[in-house]
């Protein structure tokens, strides 16, 4: 386990926010989803009626600060049908784009949620939209730490969005144990963590822009009892500070493999 990496979660441990959900009663089954969603989260959940409000909304706060707001029905088809397919080959079209509902869920920047093996999508979705962006952008660098090279024999869909990634001019690192290497990388660098000592409990994406405004990144640690623990940020300066730590103490410490076919 990497005391660097691990030190951004450590830090964060302390920040909690709550969702509160407002005239759901007539959309029970989005809002079930939506809270079984945010729940992985460890986001406290409250239930209010008030006839001089909308209905069908969620706000987000921390403590008696209003952070954001979103309709019911923009966050489920955001968060349920989105993130099905690959990432599309024309960047002109901006897959799962949709800036209302980002806007929300940078507000969660910071929060540290603990979630089980088997809500893993809430962090596949995560990571799919940090992919998504810097498809869009079409320049800088992203790091993804997958635990096992073999993910991408098993997932050729992700395998896919790397290899186009690296293909429209991200930079685009992976990290894992090599455990399976394909015939040729097709431009994307990866760095084989041989015993799994280092990097081998991370779940991570960090995506660093042209601009502040595209910089996330997604760190989460697998515990023993296949829990992982973590957070998303869209802070620069926390994104800058996690590709740095890879970057500068952890790349050189790896295996790089070789580019071409082997």
């Amino acid at each position: 386990m990497s005391p660097s990496l691990q030190q951004f979660i450590d830090e964060l441990e302390s920040h909690r926010r709550r969702i509160v959900v407002v005239n759901g009663t007539a959309v029970g089954e989005q809002i079930g989803d939506i809270v079984d969603y945010f729940d992985r989260f460890d986001l406290e959940t409250e239930h209010v009626s008030a006839s001089a409000l909308p209905d069908a909304f969620l706000v987000l706060t921390d403590g008696d600060d209003y952070l954001g707001s979103i309709g019911v029905a923009e966050l489920h088809e955001y968060l349920y049908d989105s993130f099905a397919g690959d990432v599309d080959p024309d960047p002109d079209v901006e897959m799962g784009r949709s800036p209302a509902v980002e806007g929300f869920l940078s507000r969660l920047d910071g929060n540290v949620y603990s979630l089980s093996a088997e809500g893993k999508l809430a962090l596949a979705c995560v990571s799919h939209l940090l992919e998504t962006r810097a498809w869009r952008r079409g320049l800088g660098e992203l790091h993804a730490g997958i635990q096992r090279f073999s993910l991408l024999r098993d997932d050729p869909a992700l395998w896919s969005r790397y290899r186009k990634l690296a293909a429209c001019g991200v930079e685009t690192s992976v990290y894992g144990q090599s455990d399976w290497t394909p015939a040729d990388w097709h431009g994307v660098t990866a760095y084989a963590d041989e015993s799994g000592a280092c990097l081998g409990d991370y779940w991570f994406v960090a995506y660093r822009g042209p601009e502040e405004r595209d910089d996330g990144a997604l760190l989460a640690r697998e515990d023993d009892d296949g829990r992982y623990t973590g957070f998303w940020t869209f802070d620069s300066d926390t994104v800058d500070a996690i590709v740095d730590t890879l970057v500068g103490d952890h790349q050189s410490t790896l295996t790089r493999l070789p580019d071409g076919p082997s």
